[in-house]
């Protein structure tokens, strides 16, 4: 029989002894650490895949920011040449009205002479018609 020290070496420990292992049958403060380290390694990496997925979705909203505000700023430069090109023809447009206005006014003037020209004309239709009619009928 082996002595009570339990130095033979069987399956089970008595006292607090290690067998051939190194396992002394309790879960000793470093098995139980290394667990934890464990756990908390895989929490860590899903955290770090989260705020990677994170970052790049925020990566891929920055650059569709990017190209939308590319594309406005596209659109109000096209958007101030056609204000340009609007102010330019409603200038134009005054200029014309202006224009219009005088030769409407023109044409009045001439019209306003030409009625009194037909009225000349016709009161001498008119005297030649009464000469005519007293003298030769």
């Amino acid at each position: 029989m082996g002595s009570a020290g339990g130095g033979g070496g069987g399956g089970f420990l008595q006292g607090g002894t290690r067998d051939a292992g190194g396992f002394d049958g309790h879960i000793t403060g470093n098995n139980y650490g290394n667990a934890q380290n464990q756990v908390l390694l895989a929490n860590q990496d899903q955290y770090m895949n989260s705020r990677s997925e994170a970052l790049q979705n925020v990566e891929r909203t920055i650059t569709e920011l990017g190209g939308i505000f590319q594309q406005l700023s596209t659109m109000v430069a096209e958007q101030g040449e056609m204000a340009v090109r609007i102010d330019e023809n409603v200038e134009q447009s005054v200029a014309n009205v202006d224009a219009a206005q005088t030769q409407l006014l023109k044409y009045l003037n001439s019209v306003s002479s030409n009625r009194w020209l037909i009225m000349k004309i016709f009161g001498v239709l008119i005297s030649f018609l009464v000469f005519f009619i007293v003298f030769i009928a």
